[in-house]
C-alpha cells in the first residue's frame, strides 16, 4: 500500500478549498493506493479529504487512512509481512512509525524521513563496501539503485528492529 498526499487544485471557491503550501490553490488529501504486484495499477483504496493547507505529516491522519485501507483489503492481508505499507517523509512521525511496528501487527513497512544534515554526513561517511545494489520485487537488480543500512546515534530515539 502506497500512502501518500496529493494536491488538488481547484479554480472556484469550493469546501475547505485553501492556499496551499505550493502557493496554488484548493485540497491536500491524503491518498492510499493498493498495487498487486508488478501489474499493479494503483488502485484507490481509502482518502482523507483535507483542506489545502492541511500538513504533510500528521500522525493521525496516516493512522486513520492506514486502518481505511487495511478494512478493504482481503482479511489474509490485513497482518502480515506480506503487506507493505509505504510513505514518504510526510508519514515518518514516531507516532505513526509505532502504529505500524505495534506488538502484533506484523506489517511491513518502509517510511522516508528528512534527511537532516546528521543523516547526510554519516551517510557520507558510509564506506563502500557498506552498499549494494537494490533490488526490485520481482528479484531483478534496479538500474543505478543501491542501499545501505544507517544506524548509531543518527538515528538515536527511533524505534529498533522495525
Amino acid at each position: 500500500m502506497d500512502l501518500d498526499r496529493v494536491l488538488v487544485l481547484s479554480h472556484s471557491e469550493k469546501q475547505d478549498a485553501t492556499a496551499t503550501w505550493k502557493k496554488t490553490f484548493g485540497h491536500h488529501p491524503l491518498m492510499r493506493f493498493v498495487d498487486h504486484g508488478r501489474g499493479g495499477g494503483g488502485e484507490p483504496v481509502a482518502g482523507l479529504l483535507k483542506p489545502g493547507n492541511a500538513g504533510s505529516n500528521t500522525a493521525a491522519d496516516h493512522i486513520a487512512t492506514a486502518q481505511q485501507a487495511l478494512a478493504q483489503l482481503p482479511k489474509k492481508y490485513r497482518r502480515g509481512r506480506r503487506t507493505l505499507i509505504r510513505t514518504d517523509s510526510g508519514g515518518g512521525t514516531h507516532e505513526f512509525v509505532a502504529w505500524l511496528a505495534k506488538r502484533g501487527r506484523w506489517l511491513s513497512y518502509s517510511v522516508g524521513m528528512t534527511i537532516t544534515d546528521a543523516i547526510h554526513e554519516a551517510v557520507l561517511k558510509l564506506p563502500p563496501a557498506a552498499w549494494t545494489v537494490a533490488v526490485e520485487p520481482g528479484g531483478e537488480i534496479r538500474d543505478g539503485g543501491w542501499v545501505a543500512e544507517l544506524g548509531g546515534d543518527v538515528l538515536r530515539g527511533w524505534l529498533r528492529g522495525g
